[in-house]
């Protein structure tokens, strides 16, 4: 766990209270509410003034480097969905399409066999669109240029999509303008986060032309 003073009591987590926890805790209780298992469940405040989370049992990867299955990248695209298509129209999307959790980056999902079961961490969530939240899993949790240049990456996006299901266009750019982002924001990238914008732009009309809405 990356966030400081975040500790495990017994079969809950306990993690510090912060400007999005009131939002945070109502998405929690909605989507418990709907029937998601793919998330923890909020269950209050300690006496220290932690927010208590249930104890998702798994693998939280510690970096976002690990090759995935088609399976895997298949059932995280099917987890992002289902939170997209359970806060479309609710308050937790105001002003905008969905809830959108913001760093679905591999650390961020619990796996059991290498399978991703549940998404955690979502402190960063609030409302965004679809192609930008699919974009930013695509690059953060597919991590295509884990699989190398050209069809063995294009394959595993086309795969993450496919199970995603309809999208708008646009998801390649989408996924490129995360990694500009990236770049932009930190005052030194180093050589992998340059090499990660380089292999985008090198990448991305291969890309677009695979994850196109009309192509199957």
């Amino acid at each position: 766990m990356s966030t400081p003073g975040v500790v495990r009591v017994g079969d809950t987590v306990r993690r510090p209270l912060c400007s999005s926890s009131d939002y945070v805790h109502g998405l929690l209780l909605h989507l418990e509410h709907c029937g998601f298992d793919g998330a923890p469940r909020f269950l209050g405040v300690d006496r220290k003034g932690r927010e208590i989370l249930s104890f998702i049992d798994g693998f939280a990867p510690p970096h976002n480097g690990f090759t995935l299955t088609e399976d895997a990248v298949r059932a995280g695209a099917k987890l992002v969905r289902d939170v997209h298509d359970l806060t479309q129209g609710t308050p937790f999307a105001s002003g905008s399409e969905v809830a959108a959790h913001r760093n679905l980056s591999q650390p961020n999902f619990v796996f059991r066999d290498m399978v991703p079961v549940a998404i955690i961490d979502w402190d960063s969530t609030r409302p965004g669109t679809r192609v930008d939240n699919l974009g930013d899993f695509l690059w953060a949790f597919v991590h295509p240029a884990l699989y190398g240049d050209g069809e063995p990456a294009a394959q595993m996006l086309a795969a993450a999509v496919d199970a995603y299901g309809h999208h708008e266009a646009g998801v390649a750019e989408a996924m490129l303008e995360h990694v500009r982002r990236f770049v932009l924001d930190d005052p030194d990238p180093g050589d992998w986060g340059l090499g990660e914008l380089e292999y985008m732009k090198r990448n991305a009309p291969l890309f677009e032309a695979r994850l196109r809405p009309d192509v199957d």
